[in-house]
């Protein structure tokens, strides 16, 4: 496939209503649309935002990174086969260092056009046997938390994720209790407290839930390089996140690896951490970074090719609107990330549209 430009095309989503990353508040979701060209007429999308508050880099780092490239691209021929394997282009990517999400905007879009020339489904690029239906992970935030986790229940989702870490340990105790007690047996209670507990804090809400049946606890300590002992000592089961993006070994006391490939750094390099989790018995989850709709169809394909977990898509129900053609009223049915569950070959079964801003 010959290139023939790549474009960037910046976009402001309102939020449904204002979402805390990091130490600030936000209103609207900002990134950038990557918009791949072939000699035929063929177009690949990708979506690079950084998230304020856990991206390295900013915005206009990374519209610039991507800039920086394109010249390298426009004119370039490819060979799909080898735009969709990790191989000696995606090492040659890895050679220019392009922050995060801008390699994975890149990335996405790359894969997307390779995927249309060779008349396959994003996810059957990535794995020969992707899943068919994908299971999502409901998302808590703020409000009445049991009476959330009980509304996604009844909508049908298996997995339900919590944050922890913003009040004390005795309030997320009880929260969290109150929660567990509100879900069914069969809906997994995922918690996410983002490096927010000290040691003794950490030990203190672990004996706080001991007996209660938690999928994991993501990142509970401000000291990462503690997290085995954690574990070791109150055999809580741990999930990694923030470890994996600074590129720690992923180890079998894990019980889970939250892969966030805006964060990590593109398709690709997320499919090297699956492949090292997996090596070792790790659970993999994919996780979105609150992205359009077309970052997050990259991670659909990326969850559904990787073992097909509960994802965490729902953060889509915070976004007021959208990129993708469909997400407007009266137009097509929107995409299907605020549900229970995708339809992996339904979602893939016709071309991506998107509403250029």
């Amino acid at each position: 496939m010959e290139i023939l430009a790549l474009d960037l095309l910046p976009y402001q989503l309102p939020l449904t209503e204002p979402v805390q990353w990091g130490a600030g508040r936000y209103r609207q979701r900002d990134g950038a649309l990557v918009r791949l060209v072939d000699a035929e007429g063929r177009v690949g999308w990708g979506d690079a935002a950084p998230l304020p508050g856990f991206s390295r880099e900013t915005l206009a780092q990374t519209q610039s990174a991507l800039r920086g490239i394109a010249p390298a691209l426009a004119g370039r021929t490819l060979d799909p086969l080898a735009v969709v394997a990790d191989g000696p282009f995606h090492r040659a990517l890895d050679a220019a260092e392009l922050p995060s999400s801008a390699r994975f905007g890149l990335d996405l879009a790359l894969v997307d056009l390779a995927a249309q020339e060779l008349g396959r489904t994003l996810p059957q690029v990535l794995h020969p046997d992707p899943a068919v239906v994908l299971p999502l992970n409901g998302l808590v935030m703020g409000g009445d938390a049991p009476a959330q986790a009980r509304a996604l229940a009844e909508a049908g989702y298996s997995a339900v994720k919590l944050k922890v870490g913003r009040a004390s340990v005795d309030e997320d105790v009880e929260t969290v209790r109150a929660v567990r007690q509100s879900l069914p047996s069969s809906v997994a209670l995922r918690l996410d407290a983002n490096r927010a507990w000290s040691w003794s804090q950490a030990i203190a809400f672990a004996e706080g839930v001991d007996g209660l049946d938690l999928d994991y606890v993501e990142e509970p300590l401000a000291e990462p390089a503690r997290l085995p002992e954690l574990w070791h000592d109150t055999g809580m089961p741990v999930a990694v996140d923030e470890s994996v993006q600074e590129g720690a070994e992923i180890r079998g006391w894990a019980s889970t690896a939250v892969l966030k490939p805006t964060l990590i750094g593109g398709l690709i390099a997320t499919l090297r951490r699956a492949a090292e989790a997996r090596a070792v018995g790790v659970r993999v989850v994919l996780s979105a970074s609150f992205e359009s709709g077309v970052g997050l169809r990259g991670v659909a394909a990326l969850a559904a090719a990787t073992g097909g977990q509960p994802a965490g898509l729902d953060t889509y129900r915070w976004l007021a609107a959208d990129v993708l053609a469909g997400a407007v009223p009266d137009e097509a049915p929107p995409p299907p990330f605020g549900r229970p569950r995708v339809d992996v070959p339904g979602l893939f079964a016709r071309p991506l549209e998107v509403a250029v801003p």
